[in-house]
């Protein structure tokens, strides 16, 4: 379920009666009493039984001891790999058939081996990646026996050694294959369903879930592939790691009973082959195949495989044979710790591939920082002296003064008009109709407004009472401590933030400012082209206007194809011209530039307002500038320059303020990548409000946008009589 719905029916005691959620986001949810715990229910059912499930999917939806939720759909990983293009490379046993690798080493080699390039080097096949399809440095990390949290769950042990060997591994991997950029660049182009990179052979082999098996099945029923465990260093076990969805009710459940009987309902083996019945029969009225998803139920599972699998003579061997693999694997799986800063390291366990494979900090450094990042907000979360709760009757005193004051001063100026008997009238009736948006503006701007900086000010996760902490939020965020490293020498001490993710975020946003000035000049630009009188301008206005009224949501997933390094258009002009193909959104030196471009495409939104001023500036001007020989260039600089310094002066705050404020982008298309490039401060913002359950420190980082903000348009406004020219001055 949407988490940010879920965290809001919560909070206001209206939540679903029961949800079907991410199994991994279950000690999350639980550790912050979200979740009712099953155990009372589960001892009184003769329906779902502890033995019946897979360990790892079972234990995934426990939290210290007690279950939360009720797994159901679950998947594990293995190696796929397309026996042809290793019967071509010669990699072969002693039978002639292909053979998977079984060891790191065996896989680099065989992915070296396996890779093809076209005359001018660029790639046209790929052997293996490392973190292409569903693999990730957790599942490397437990292959070489490592453990992401210590047993107690107390300590984040993801910079431990054999952590940083499996991430020294992939990097290895990667920089052999060219690096990271020549192999984003190339993967960028990978499309799913028919497109599939593995069956339309772009890549020789691939560790993804036991849910491919479906998509292979549809379109490549032919292809000749196998599946086999996913290659482990030497000497260590075959592994795999599993994931999933459970049945769970939210805390404040209404009918939480029913809710129960619904999941004993629906976990029942024999109403789990009732619904893959379903499925099939859709399946089978579109032509396609089917392919059941693996349950956690182990009776279910194996009752599937016997009558949908084996039984089914349309499957080919190689998806049977896949299936079976999938299904042993599963009694070996891992599962992502159990933990209450589960999507913190989660995200910080990617940060940190991201950081080594690009090359910003060695593997180990790389996973010592964002330990750091992840130990410190577990430590915050098991502090044993929380702060002290909120007493909500200082606030409510502050929010009535704040409303009673200006009441106060309108009251008192109204008196005054209604001793004027010709505005008695009037005054009443205007109060009267301004009434409903006085009163919606109060409650629903300056209330949330007030409310925001209470909670700036406590830390609050939404979901519990808040807790008063004072400035703490706000030195969180702006401390910085001054290393000197033993010199004296202030230009060789190094600093080291807090929270470096807040000053990363505020820097790429500020960054994004280069493309105010660029913009306008763009919108400028075509303002002075579309100012010229020529036939069908209507036309061609409302044709560079549409951009700016494209909703954000499409025009970044348009752009997302554009600006696509293989086959996105810009690439594809550029190539044949010999310009160069820029990897764009992939690389973290192109990333924001590549925004910035996305930006220019909407100049329209300026450029009306561009045009309404070059409308406004009296041609006499322009013919007495002509007569004392000026040429267009200085008519452009000593008129039509100072004649538009407001509208100059309009565009470059607004511009500003909408420049701090970028989200989208990141949003939809980047997720903040590659490598922080692309973490902008709102949606930082975002992730620690919605992701990380973490409102007061949000509600801090707002205000110090809006002080941000404030302080430049201030200065704006200080400097603006200097060089802004108003026509009646």
């Amino acid at each position: 379920m949407d988490p940010q719905k879920l965290m809001c029916g919560i909070a206001g005691g209206s939540p679903p009666d029961v949800i079907y959620q991410d199994r991994f986001a279950v000690g999350g949810w639980a550790a912050r009493d979200a979740f009712l715990p099953l155990d009372p229910y589960l001892a009184k059912s003769s329906v779902i039984r502890k033995e019946d499930f897979y360990p790892a999917a079972w234990d995934e939806a426990c939290y210290k001891g007690k279950v939360y939720a009720i797994p159901i759909g679950t998947d594990d990983r293995a190696l796929y790999y397309n026996r042809d293009h290793l019967k071509a490379a010669g990699l072969v046993d002693e039978h002639g058939e292909a053979k998977p690798p079984q060891t790191w080493d065996q896989l680099k080699a065989d992915a070296l081996k396996l890779s093809q390039h076209d005359p001018d080097k660029s790639i046209r096949r790929l052997g293996f990646i490392p973190n292409f399809g569903n693999s990730w440095l957790y599942f490397y990390g437990w292959q070489n026996g490592g453990a992401f949290m210590s047993e107690d769950r107390t300590k984040v042990t993801l910079n431990e050694p054999r952590i940083a060997e499996a991430l020294q591994f992939m990097v290895d991997t990667y920089d052999a294959l060219g690096g990271v950029e020549q192999v984003d660049k190339f993967s960028s182009g990978f499309e799913a369903g028919e497109h599939d990179p593995f069956g339309i052979g772009k890549i020789s082999m691939v560790i993804t879930g036991s849910w491919h098996l479906d998509n292979l099945a549809t379109y490549f029923t032919n292809m000749n592939f196998g599946v086999a465990p996913a290659p482990v260093p030497k000497g260590k076990p075959f592994i795999t790691w599993c994931g999933g969805f459970a049945w769970a009710i939210p805390s404040g459940a209404k009918h939480p009973d029913e809710a129960w009987r619904f999941i004993e309902f629906v976990s029942r083996p024999d109403i789990g082959m009732m619904m893959y019945d379903v499925e099939r029969r859709y399946s089978e009225s579109r032509g396609a195949p089917y392919v059941p998803f693996l349950n956690a139920n182990r009776v279910l599972t194996e009752q599937a495989y016997r009558k949908l699998i084996l039984e089914n003579e349309d499957l080919p061997p190689t998806i049977k044979s896949g299936y079976k693999q999938f299904m042993e694997l599963l009694p070996v799986a891992r599962f992502r710790p159990v933990t209450a800063v589960g999507q913190e390291l989660w995200d910080q366990h990617a940060r940190a591939f991201e950081l080594a494979v690009h090359q910003v900090y060695p593997p180990q450094e790389a996973l010592d920082r964002c330990t750091a990042e992840v130990q410190k907000e577990l430590d915050r979360l098991q502090d044993k002296q929380p702060a002290p709760p909120l007493h909500w009757t200082l606030p409510a005193v502050l929010f009535a003064l704040l409303l009673l004051v200006p009441g106060l001063v309108f009251v008192v100026r109204a008196q005054r008009v209604a001793r004027q008997s010709l505005f008695r009238g009037e005054g009443l009736a205007g109060l009267l109709f301004i009434s409903p948006w006085l009163f919606g503006f109060l409650l629903l701007t300056v209330g949330p407004i007030f409310v925001s900086i209470v909670f700036s000010l406590c830390d609050y996760d939404v979901l519990h009472a808040p807790r008063y902490v004072g400035l703490a939020n706000y030195i969180g965020m702006l401390k910085v401590h001054v290393a000197r490293d033993g010199s004296w020498l202030p230009w060789q001490w190094s600093l080291k933030a807090t929270q470096p993710l807040f000053w990363r975020s505020l820097w790429n946003t500020l960054y994004m400012m280069v493309g105010v000035p660029l913009g306008m000049a763009v919108g400028l630009g075509v303002a002075m082209l579309l100012n010229t009188k020529v036939k069908g301008m209507t036309v061609y206005r409302t044709i560079y206007y549409l951009p700016a009224i494209v909703p954000a949501v499409a025009s970044s997933i348009l752009w997302l194809w554009v600006l696509n390094p293989t086959n996105g258009l810009i690439n594809v002009i550029l190539k044949p011209l010999g310009l160069g193909q820029p990897p764009w959104l992939t690389d973290p030196a192109w990333a924001k530039p590549s925004i910035i471009l996305m930006g220019l495409w909407g100049a329209g939104s300026g450029m009306i307002i561009w045009l309404a001023g070059l409308q406004g500036i009296p041609q006499h001007l322009y013919e007495a500038a002509t007569i004392d020989g000026a040429g267009w260039w200085s008519r452009f600089l000593h008129v039509t320059l100072p004649m538009l310094s407001p509208y100059i002066f309009f565009n470059l705050i607004m511009g500003i303020i909408g420049t701090l404020q970028i989200f989208t982008q990141a949003y939809i298309i980047t997720q903040g990548g590659p490598v922080d490039s692309t973490l902008f401060y709102v949606y930082n913002l975002f992730n620690y409000a919605f992701k990380y359950f973490r409102m007061g420190e949000a509600s801090a980082m707002a205000w110090i946008l809006f002080l941000v903000i404030l302080a430049l348009t201030l200065f704006q406004l200080k400097l603006a009589p200097r060089w802004v020219h108003y026509e009646a001055e």
